[in-house]
């Protein structure tokens, strides 16, 4: 007979240890599988954090300062505006973000149990996931139409990033609750609101780390296509330019690679704290050690919390 979930928060264990243990597992599970993710990297997150670069920042001055004598070339074919206007742009790196997020949360789910973790299979759980995050985002994201008042850029773009900072104790899990439990809607969103009653400040820290380490690398390399250089200096002067896009890349895909498998994590163990998953390592490892397999320390962190919470 199953026991009936608890009504009471859980209060066992204090935020920052929750964090810190979600970090230890995120960053096990990733050095665990680290060929698979790279590719899934490779695949979905390097693009995508080259379209982001190459996107105007509105917290940016519109252009750099450059001696009006000397002729400058741009990365860019034209200084003209985009071919392809801005907020189909902004849709496409969504849409980008949510199939890696689909692809990613899969991976990291199934690493979190030792299951195999292949890249197709992966992959071929994008399209079916893919349509659940985009039904729970457009319910979760009255924010986005912000950018449309007639305000100031910068205000536009502070405005959805407050929200999103406000509703992040409340929703961030929804995601992974979206593709973990094949779910769509408001389901996610009341599923991660259960889930993070306290463990609210875990959530909003995590969201701080990622979303502040996004944003300052979008601020310090943003804007790469829109750069210049002195055409007379040559490779001297492009080298500099071509260095900062390939390491801003680098950075902005393996920051928002962690962000998602740290999400998944933080929501297992957020079921685990509140006694869901007993049951399901009892099952997964019936015949073998309790502790979760993909840390070669046998990180015993979940299993500690399963076993404290009645």
């Amino acid at each position: 007979m199953n026991s009936p979930a608890p009504s009471l928060p859980p209060a066992t264990l204090p935020w920052p240890d929750l964090l810190a243990g979600a970090a230890s597992s995120t960053r096990s599970l990733v050095a665990a599988h680290s060929r698979h993710f790279l590719a899934l990297s490779l695949l979905l997150l390097l693009p995508l954090a080259l379209l982001l670069l190459a996107l105007p920042c509105p917290f940016l001055p519109a252009s750099a300062s450059s001696s009006p004598a000397a002729p400058s070339v741009s990365l860019r074919s034209a200084p003209d505006p985009l071919p392809v206007p801005l907020p189909l742009l902004a849709l496409a790196a969504a849409l980008l973000y949510l199939a890696a997020f689909a692809a990613a949360a899969a991976s990291a789910h199934a690493g979190f149990f030792g299951r195999p973790v292949r890249l197709l299979d992966s992959l071929r759980s994008v399209p079916a996931s893919l349509l659940r995050l985009v039904a729970t985002a457009l319910l979760s994201s009255p924010l986005a139409l912000l950018p449309l008042l007639p305000l100031p850029a910068p205000l536009r773009a502070a405005l959805p990033i407050l929200g999103a900072v406000l509703l992040s104790p409340f929703w961030s899990l929804a995601g992974a609750a979206a593709v973990v439990e094949s779910a769509a809607g408001f389901g996610p969103l009341r599923r991660s609101c259960r889930l993070l009653w306290g463990a609210r400040l875990a959530a909003l820290s995590a969201f701080l780390v990622f979303g502040a380490g996004v944003g300052v690398t979008l601020w310090g390399f943003g804007g790469v296509a829109a750069e210049t250089y002195d055409a007379a200096a040559g490779w001297s002067a492009m080298a500099p330019v071509v260095v900062k896009a390939v390491a801003g890349t680098a950075l902005l895909a393996v920051m928002m690679l962690y962000g998602i498998v740290a999400n998944v994590v933080l929501y297992m163990h957020c079921r685990a704290l509140h006694g869901e998953l007993d049951g399901e390592i009892y099952n997964e490892f019936a015949n073998m050690y309790v502790f979760l397999p993909f840390d070669d320390g046998k990180d015993r962190h979940v299993v500690s919390v399963v076993t404290v919470w009645p």
